[in-house]
């Protein structure tokens, strides 16, 4: 399977649940929904990954819990 990305592509990773999202929204949106099906789920096992893919070497950082909180709360 090829996908396709732009200058920005994020992972979710809930424990042993991994996946490759073109939005943090979307990647979050995906974490919500593991959660509710998962209620023991490990938080210290549960990230978001941002990695930009402009210039020659790739950055990837972590999603801070704070942006996480706050979409949420938007959702609701």
């Amino acid at each position: 399977m090829e996908m396709k990305i732009k200058d920005k592509f994020y992972v979710m990773e809930a424990e042993t649940e991994k996946g490759v999202y073109d939005t943090s929204n979307a990647a979050i949106e995906a974490l919500t929904i593991i959660a509710k099906g998962k209620p023991q789920l490990n938080p210290e096992k549960v990230n978001i990954y941002e990695v930009n893919t402009v210039g020659q070497k790739w950055e990837i950082k972590t999603i801070p819990w704070a942006q996480i909180a706050m979409e949420l709360l938007k959702k609701k």
